[in-house]
Parts: C-alpha cells; sequence; structure tokens
C-alpha cells in the first residue's frame, strides 16, 4: 500500500479483485475508486480529495436513485432519439421511480432489482415491459459507474424475465379479401393495401410524404419514422439501422390508390381552408395533421375487422401477414429481407423460418436422395 499522509487517503492494489484502489476517509467512512493501473488510481484519489473540497462527494454519497435519474435523463437527452426519451422517462416514472426512488443510489442491492422484477409482474406487467424497465434501470447505474458514483451495476447481475415465444397472427387470404373489402374510405384503402403489400411498419408509412413517393418509377424512399412524444408534438426520426432506410417498388394498384388519394386529399384541404396544415403527409386527418400510431389503428383498421368479421389483430401483424406470404409464395429470403428493412438475413429466417413452404419436406426428400445413392 503506498503510504500518505492521514487525511490524503491511500492507493492499493486489491489482489481479490485484480484491480488497484483509490480509497479517501470522509466522515469516518472509506470511499473507494476502482482503477486499472497504480496510475490511474492515483488521479481518481486526486478527484476524490477535490470533491471532498467542494463537497461533492458528500452530495453524491446522499444522492438517491430518484436524484440520480433526473440528473441521467438530462445526459442523455441530447444522446438519443426523442422517442427513445420519452420512453426512458415513461419507464423511470411509473415502473422504477416509485419502487427504487427513495433508496440511496449506493446502496441499489440485488435484491433490489430482483423485487422490482416480481412486483412489476405481480401488477400484470408483461415480461417485455419488465425487460425494458431493467434495461432503463441498468443503463442509469451503469453511467452511475462510469461517473464513479457507484462501485458496481447490480442490475447486470441480475437475469431478466423471459419472454414466452408467441406465434405471428397472420391473416389468410380470405381474412384478407375481407378486410380490403370493408374499407370504404380511400385513405384506409390506401394505407392497409400498403401495409400489406410492402410490410412497411407503421411508423414508416405515417411518417411518408409526398415527397417521399416517386409516381414516375413507382418507388417508395423510406428515410423517416414518426413518433409522437406526446401534447400533440410528433418527431420525425431516422429509422434505427442503415438497413432500415430503403426504396421499396410499388405496384399499379397502389399507383393508383396514391394518384385517388391525392385527389382527395386535395378536396380536404379546401374543405379546411385557412385551417389546413400543409405538412406534405400522405396520411393525415381532415387538417393535414399526421395520423397517429395509437389513433390511427383504433380508427382504421380495427372498425374493419369488425365490419369484415375478421379476427382482431395489431396493425404491425399486418406486416408479418405481408413478408410470410411474401416467403410462403417463393420469395427469395434475401429479397424479403431487403423489403422487410432488417439488419440482416438471420433476423428474417428467425422470424418467418415458419413460412418457408414445404422446407421440412424439400430438406427430407433431398437427404433421402442423397442417402440412397450411398446405401
Amino acid at each position: 500500500m503506498s503510504k500518505r499522509a492521514n487525511g490524503d487517503g491511500s492507493v492499493f492494489f486489491r489482489k481479490k479483485r485484480q484491480c488497484w484502489c483509490a480509497q479517501l476517509s470522509i466522515n469516518g467512512k472509506p470511499v473507494v475508486r476502482y482503477a486499472k493501473t497504480k496510475v490511474e488510481a492515483s488521479k481518481k484519489l486526486d478527484i476524490l480529495k477535490k470533491q471532498r473540497e467542494t463537497g461533492e462527494l458528500v452530495k453524491t454519497g446522499k444522492m438517491t436513485v430518484s436524484d440520480w435519474s433526473t440528473s441521467w435523463i438530462d445526459f442523455k437527452r441530447s444522446r438519443i432519439k426523442p422517442s427513445t426519451l420519452a420512453r426512458y422517462e415513461a419507464d423511470i416514472r411509473v415502473n422504477i421511480i416509485p419502487l427504487l426512488g427513495s433508496i440511496r443510489l449506493s446502496d441499489v442491492s440485488t435484491n433490489d432489482v430482483a423485487k422490482l422484477h416480481s412486483t412489476l409482474l405481480d401488477r400484470g406487467m408483461s415480461p417485455n415491459t419488465v425487460r425494458h424497465a431493467h434495461c432503463v434501470l441498468s443503463g442509469m447505474l451503469k453511467d452511475a459507474m462510469r461517473f464513479d458514483l457507484i462501485q458496481r451495476n447490480v442490475a447486470s447481475l441480475v437475469e431478466r424475465p423471459t419472454i414466452p415465444t408467441k406465434s405471428h397472427n397472420i391473416l389468410d387470404l380470405t381474412e384478407i379479401k375481407s378486410l380490403l373489402t370493408a374499407l370504404f374510405n380511400v385513405q384506409d384503402r390506401t394505407l392497409i393495401r400498403l401495409a400489406l403489400t410492402t410490410g412497411m411498419r407503421s411508423g414508416e408509412i405515417l411518417a411518408l410524404r409526398w415527397k417521399d413517393i416517386d409516381m414516375t418509377d413507382n418507388i417508395l424512399s423510406i428515410d423517416h419514422t414518426i413518433n409522437f412524444p406526446g401534447g400533440g408534438k410528433y418527431v420525425l426520426g431516422t429509422p434505427k439501422t442503415k438497413s432500415s432506410r430503403r426504396k421499396i417498388k410499388f405496384q399499379k394498384k397502389i399507383a393508383e390508390h396514391f394518384t385517388e388519394l391525392r385527389q382527395y386529399q386535395d378536396q380536404r384541404q379546401e374543405l379546411a381552408g385557412s385551417e389546413w396544415n400543409d405538412l406534405d403527409f400522405v396520411f393525415c386527418n381532415d387538417f393535414g395533421r399526421p395520423l397517429t400510431q395509437g389513433g390511427m389503428p383504433r380508427k382504421i383498421l380495427y372498425p374493419a375487422l369488425e365490419r369484415a368479421g375478421v379476427k382482431k389483430i395489431r396493425f404491425h401483424d399486418l406486416r408479418h401477414t405481408s413478408l410470410s406470404h411474401m416467403i410462403a409464395k417463393g420469395v427469395v429470403i434475401t429479397d424479403v429481407s431487403a423489403i422487410a428493412g432488417h439488419a440482416n438475413v438471420s433476423i428474417t429466417m428467425s422470424l418467418y423460418a415458419h413460412a418457408l413452404p414445404d422446407a421440412s419436406n424439400r430438406a427430407t426428400i433431398v437427404m433421402e436422395d442423397l442417402m440412397s445413392e450411398v446405401v
């Protein structure tokens, strides 16, 4: 151990953790920071002493999970998309703070994290919701550790709830026909048909503007997705991955729908007069504002499904329906992956292998033929 004068702290190597430590006493209690090298530990000790002089170290010791969550959100604000930030804030406000908010940041334990999981699950939260809350908490603690506010991220030591495997809710051809015939409005028909023929995500469809549509070559450019953080506001952001930014060729029927929809929208604009918002959205309300991801299915998809006598599905199931039928009809998996905007083909295969027509039959025939040549 490096010898220092009383109150100057110490730098030493801890064999059990195989790392260097900087230790300083504050109000009679040792505060420790960990480092990979002795030089780094010495620098951390200097920082500790400065924090002790300014009183910052005392404040850190009293910081609660709730206190840190406020600072953490401010830190993340300029580093993540507004839609992601809104989801983080909601998870913290609804799921994390009510259960862990009053606990000191440095006192959070693996037991606290496990109790968070069990309490949320007991309240009827889905495993997926609990997993997301866990990820947000883990992100908070990871950054707190980076800033030397805590010694370890206890959330990383707790296993997240498993998500039961679900089969996709896919419409068959009869159900698709019934659904399309139950759509009376040109905007509704265009929107649902576009989802079924292209497999686009709802955020991509609702973000479409007329400038994204090339009516000469029948090509859609998917460069944005839309989110609604609340308060009547919307945010146009870029897709999550590079492959999600793509171009999709649309066919004659969709082209006819777009032409008809443009004429219908011109009529709506004339009726709205000065109240019309000239925002260029393809799918909009009577005043030109974009349809919302929550309101659109309630107003368009669900009533149409009920009229058609078809089982209730989520809007995202239209995407599953589209991609599954593409594969079942023999479209090459790489082409399906490209139109879906998946980061790689393995994602498409893991989600839609069930749709491969007679896959097991073809495989066993090939192997039987091969074996017959051997024996």
